[in-house]
């Protein structure tokens, strides 16, 4: 009976073999040191793009990721800002319109003006949003589907550093970029962008402006169109 360690067990049964089955051996291992070293790049790839892309991406722009939100909750008093901010929502009626941290996006180019991706607006700002947010989800969604979230407040640093209007609605909590969620034509959109706002009229104070791409803005702050 063999004894031994392992090594010098494995080595004389190594020795035993025939040439052709020793030489089988070592190609079998070595592709599967092959396939192991693969999957260790893999994994070292996949590591160093998590941090090094605190973002996703959302019909080509950047959102930053859940990680960056639960690091802006723990700076400060935002948590507890957040949590009222959430029970605004609840009592408005509106909570269900979209999660509520997509609301403190500030934009998607954060990365490149350097500001924080979040934002908790003034508490004196929070009903502007009411009204935008149930014509999103009583009216764009159901026209269009579900929409994500790209830029809502803006603090005047960001807006002007983004190269928004002095006058933007995102400052004052009541504007939103948004991109649908289904892969929708830009001109499909369109269509049902400026159908959906001829239909609800002045009496809406619908603002309604159509980017590059699929991006677009809405608020309920004055009846136009760009």
């Amino acid at each position: 009976m063999p004894s031994g360690n392992p090594l010098s067990i494995f080595k004389r049964r190594y020795d035993h073999l025939p040439a052709n089955q020793q030489t089988n051996w070592w190609v079998i291992a070595g592709v599967a040191a092959l396939l192991l070293l693969l999957l260790l790049g893999l994994w070292v790839y996949l590591l160093y793009q998590a941090r090094e892309k605190p973002y996703i991406e959302l019909k080509g722009y950047r959102v930053a990721t859940p990680a960056s939100f639960s690091a802006f909750l723990s700076s400060g008093a935002n948590r507890r800002e957040f949590e009222q901010f959430e029970r605004f929502l609840e009592s408005a009626g509106v909570a269900d319109a979209t999660e509520p941290a997509n609301l403190l996006r500030q934009g998607s180019d954060w990365l490149d003006i350097n500001e924080p991706p979040f934002a908790i607006p003034p508490r004196k700002y929070w009903p502007n949003m009411v009204a935008t947010l149930k014509l999103i989800r009583d009216e764009l969604v159901p026209s269009i589907g579900p929409v994500d979230i790209v830029s809502a407040f803006r603090t005047e640093t960001y807006n002007r550093k983004a190269g928004g209007s002095e006058t933007s609605k995102h400052q004052s909590f009541c504007g939103v970029d948004l991109v649908p969620r289904a892969n929708i034509s830009r001109r499909e959109l369109i269509e049902e962008l400026r159908s959906l706002h001829a239909r609800l009229g002045p009496d809406s104070k619908m603002g309604l402006g159509i980017y590059s791409g699929v991006r677009f803005h809405v608020d309920t702050c004055g009846f136009r169109r760009w």
